[in-house]
């Protein structure tokens, strides 16, 4: 990226330049000025140093509105764009003209996962209190940490369980703080996880009960490139992954076509 050999501070408004042009299509010293509270001296500064970069043609000052404009050749110099930022530039307008849904926050009790995260450090087997939603009560478990995944929402921990004797997911805010952890010990005999070593490749369509219209857009929305789209993930994690991609959901825009099954390879074993 032209901008890296730049001190921070600078290279951040080179930046900001770039997303403007390329989501405004134009862009001032003012813009500058008001973002990042600097002088006209150094808004200026930052212009050359950005002009002196950027491709020939690619940008053009227009007397009228004393301001650059974007040619439609215009290409950043700093990336590719992201939907991230056009949230960033609304929310940022003088009159916010975005907003999101409120997040439901998940207790991450620190009190739980401080302790589980020693006990996957130690290698070791602690005694905890879990309440599940299969069972009425709350049931005293042996388990071993071995990893840490999140589901977009919330972390949860992968763990063997010895009172099941296989690997099963925890949800951290299902567990007794003032209960669990008392007692640990070291966690032999535990088996490799395959199912985390395993990858789960689903291959995914537009649902059938959909028009051709209607299928249509989905392929644009979900980027579909051929008849299928591929979405792997490892097998331990495909229960979330179809939650999030909503094929459960009543109405679904997507169906799975098949899903295979494939173990790493001992290359990928070694790099995960």
């Amino acid at each position: 990226m032209p901008f890296e050999d730049l001190k921070h501070a600078q290279r951040a408004r080179l930046e900001y330049l770039d997303r403007l042009f390329f989501w405004d299509g134009a862009a001032t010293r003012a813009s500058l000025i008001k973002r990042f509270g600097i002088s006209n001296a150094q808004a200026a500064l930052d212009f050359r140093t950005y002009l002196a970069e950027a491709p020939k043609d690619a940008l053009h000052y227009d007397a009228s509105s004393r301001q650059y404009l974007a040619h439609d050749s215009f290409e950043r110099l700093s990336g590719k764009a992201s939907s991230m930022e056009l949230e960033q530039l609304l929310a940022g307008a003088p009159s916010p003209a975005f907003d999101r849904l409120p997040d439901l926050q998940r207790t991450q009790d620190l009190r739980v996962l401080r302790p589980l995260y020693r006990a996957f450090r130690a290698k070791e087997a602690t005694k905890i209190v879990y309440q599940s939603m299969r069972d009425p009560e709350p049931m005293t478990r042996w388990i071993a940490p071995v990893r840490f995944a999140s589901d977009g929402v919330r972390l949860h921990v992968r763990a063997w369980c010895f009172e099941r004797e296989d690997f099963r997911d925890f949800h951290p805010a299902r567990i007794d703080p003032d209960q669990s952890f008392a007692k640990t010990k070291p966690a032999e005999a535990v088996p490799r996880d395959d199912d985390w070593f395993t990858w789960a490749i689903l291959k995914l369509k537009p649902h059938s009960r959909l028009t051709e219209a209607q299928q249509r857009v989905v392929r644009i929305e979900f980027g579909f490139t051929s008849d299928v789209l591929e979405a792997r993930t490892r097998k331990a994690l495909e229960f979330y992954t179809e939650r999030r991609w909503g094929l459960e959901q009543k109405e679904p825009r997507l169906e799975r076509v098949s899903i295979d099954y494939v173990p790493m390879s001992e290359e990928e074993i070694d790099a995960n």
